[in-house]
Parts: C-alpha cells; sequence; structure tokens
C-alpha cells in the first residue's frame, strides 16, 4: 500500500493580469520545492505546476477558479503553498 497522498482544491486566481510570467515564474519555484506532483487543471487544460511552458499555456485570467491536485508525501503542504501563490495580487 503506498504512503502517497493525494489533495485536491479550488483556488481563485487573485493576480490582476492573469497567469502571467512573475506569478508563474513564483508558482514553479515554489511547487519544485516539494516532492509531490503537483496538477493544476483550467479549462479542460491540465498543467504541471512546475512547468513554466505549461502554466502559460492554461491561459487563465484574474478571477479564474483552477483546480490545484497534489500527489505525494507533502501533498498538502504543497497545495498550502501553491494556494498562497495563486492568491497573491
Amino acid at each position: 500500500m503506498s504512503d502517497a497522498e493525494s489533495v485536491t482544491r479550488a483556488v481563485t486566481l487573485a493576480c490582476r493580469n492573469g497567469l502571467h510570467l512573475t506569478p508563474i515564474t513564483a508558482l514553479v519555484k515554489k511547487a519544485s520545492g516539494f516532492s509531490s506532483d503537483i496538477r493544476i487543471r483550467f479549462n479542460h487544460k491540465v498543467a504541471n505546476a512546475k512547468s513554466a511552458m505549461d502554466l502559460m499555456l492554461l491561459g487563465a485570467t484574474c478571477g479564474a477558479v483552477l483546480h490545484v491536485e497534489a500527489t505525494g508525501e507533502d501533498a498538502a503542504d504543497a497545495i498550502d503553498a501553491v494556494d498562497t501563490v495563486l492568491s497573491q495580487e
């Protein structure tokens, strides 16, 4: 049996200009500090939270509801960290 934990949370994107280079850079840096697999879903697209290119292709705008899923030993902490980045203006 696996010790991997899976956590999902809906997060509203607060960045005024949507998901652009500055918040993406912060998000990738934060997400890369976790061993968990972190995925973000928006409009039927799925992005690896550790990939700037994936995140840019989401095209998420301010106020968008993103569905974040983390799977791994530190999934709960990873979700909290991603939520913090996405909730900043």
